[in-house]
């Protein structure tokens, strides 16, 4: 039994070696300095002094004997975090807050009248969660739009209403006005999203660690460090892009936005209310997280309206976002067909908050299916895809019509 747990001990610090070792050659050289200085402060840290992970806690209160703490099990983690996500209630119209009016409403990012009703099977749409586990079956893809797709307490009653009632109540025309609508809603959801996710990731640095040997707390505290400095770098970008959405909304001036109005032929069975903001151009070029930590990353937002009763989609941007005009003008260049497989293969690989019809999704064959959830699970716009037929080539109908606004 002693040779058996030497040769497992020997087999653990192999694999650990092996990790420490890939972790630290994936670092920049700040990076690196970092978290080299974490590893030896770690082992010199004294009870009374500052945590070595920067928590700003004594040692004693923090890190000491943590690896002798019970583990924290995958659905604790999740609940956790579902309910961090969920206790965030708030108007995120602060441009305009003296007409903010109680409650704080479970508002819909993506339109439930129009758009989700138009796709709900038996008031059911399907999406992705994308959690630990993926899903296994049916049940953990299907989502009920009144109470559960797409909601985010992210607007009061007045607001919820006064913002978007000409998409809301009339059929969708493209003008600018409009537009901003539409996307606006979308910037809001991101933001929302984003400031939740620096309260989560507080929390997963408290909390994730515990139970762990040394060596592994040192791993995820500083994949966790990372995390965080994306988070808070992440809301500061979608901060500045809302600004300026509400910029345009206070003084009229919805010609700082530029938009496109995608319009195809079928009724829906993709909707989605995002914003991306993509590294790198159709051809694969970087054009994005070139190094500099001032830059501020553009986006562009992507959201989906109904024209006659049939899909249409707006992606909408700052003309003052020149990466983002050239990335789209590269794009439109290219035709419908390439639009096409542009714009859902973007839905599934760009957007955590899509949706799909559920007979849709039931009729693909599992090969296509596996693919379509394999792009979601593990794709997003920090890495290139390729443009194919993987979604486009099951999506019903044609572009009609593509108007630049």
């Amino acid at each position: 039994m002693a040779a058996l747990n030497a040769q497992w001990r020997m087999k653990y610090m192999d694999d650990l070696s092996e990790r420490l070792s890939s972790m630290i050659r994936s670092f920049d050289e700040e990076t690196k300095t970092r978290f080299c200085h974490a590893i030896i402060q770690a082992s010199q840290t004294g009870r009374y002094q500052a945590c070595w992970c920067q928590s700003g806690k004594v040692y004693k209160d923090c890190h000491l004997e943590r690896d002798k703490h019970r583990k924290i099990s995958d659905g604790e983690v999740r609940k956790e975090l579902s309910k961090i996500f969920d206790s965030k209630k708030y108007c995120s119209a602060t441009f305009d807050d003296r007409n903010c009016k109680l409650p704080i409403k479970g508002a819909h990012t993506v339109q439930r009248g129009r758009v989700l009703s138009s796709m709900a099977k038996d008031g059911h749409v399907g999406t992705f969660y994308r959690n630990i586990n993926g899903f296994e079956q049916l049940r953990d893809i299907k989502t009920g739009i009144k109470k559960e797709a797409s909601i985010f307490y992210g607007f009061c009653e007045y607001h919820d209403t006064e913002l978007f009632k000409d998409i809301e109540l009339n059929e969708f025309i493209a003008t600018p006005e409009n537009c901003w609508a539409s996307s606006y809603r979308a910037v809001c959801h991101e933001y929302y999203q984003k400031s939740a996710a620096k309260k989560a990731v507080v929390w997963q640095l408290e909390n994730l660690d515990k139970g762990y040997e040394l060596s592994e707390q040192l791993i995820l505290q500083e994949k966790l460090f990372l995390l965080k400095r994306d988070v808070i770098k992440g809301f500061e970008d979608i901060s500045s892009i809302k600004n300026e959405y509400e910029r345009a909304k206070v003084q009229g001036e919805y010609d700082l936005l530029s938009s496109y109005v995608i319009v195809f032929d079928e009724p829906l069975c993709l909707s989605v209310s995002a914003t991306m903001s993509p590294y790198y151009n159709i051809s694969g070029v970087k054009v994005q997280n070139l190094g500099d930590p001032r830059y501020l990353f553009q986006h562009f937002s992507l959201s989906t309206v109904t024209v006659n009763g049939c899909a249409a989609y707006v992606v909408s941007y700052l003309k003052e976002h020149s990466v983002i005009e050239k990335y789209l003008e590269e794009v439109f260049e290219k035709g419908s067909e390439f639009v096409k497989s542009w714009l859902t293969k973007c839905i599934f690989a760009y957007a955590e908050n899509a949706f799909f019809n559920l007979d849709w999704w039931s009729n693909l064959r599992e090969d296509k299916k596996t693919s379509i959830y394999n792009l979601a699970m593990s794709e997003n716009y920090t890495v290139h895809f390729e443009i194919d037929d993987l979604v486009s080539s099951e999506v019903p109908g044609s572009i009609v019509s593509i108007e630049r606004i």
